[in-house]
């Protein structure tokens, strides 16, 4: 039998005995008081959504970065190989 829930025992409520109902693995009754609480329950998805986009755009990031250091290295290969070096040939 479930207390009601305006009753007044000695637990408080941020310390209640919570059990877990045998039916359902999600609901939580206290045992003194009879508050329940749906422990388990999923947000509506908007922090993992917003995880996401951060996530996009740091990949995104890291993928401009290295296109421009491997650009700047072929730059830094075509100076050092092109013609216009000094030959030295006598």
């Amino acid at each position: 039998m479930m207390l009601d829930k305006d009753c007044h025992h000695d637990c408080n409520q941020n310390q209640c005995p919570f059990a877990q109902d045998t039916r359902n693995p999600n609901r939580y009754v206290c045992l003194k008081c009879g508050i329940e609480r749906e422990i388990n329950k999923y947000s509506s998805g908007f922090g993992s959504f917003l995880l996401l986009l951060l996530g996009l755009f740091i990949s995104f990031q890291l993928l401009v970065n290295y296109e421009k250091q491997n650009d700047l290295e072929r730059q830094q290969q075509s100076l050092n190989s092109s013609p216009n070096q000094a030959s030295t040939h006598v």
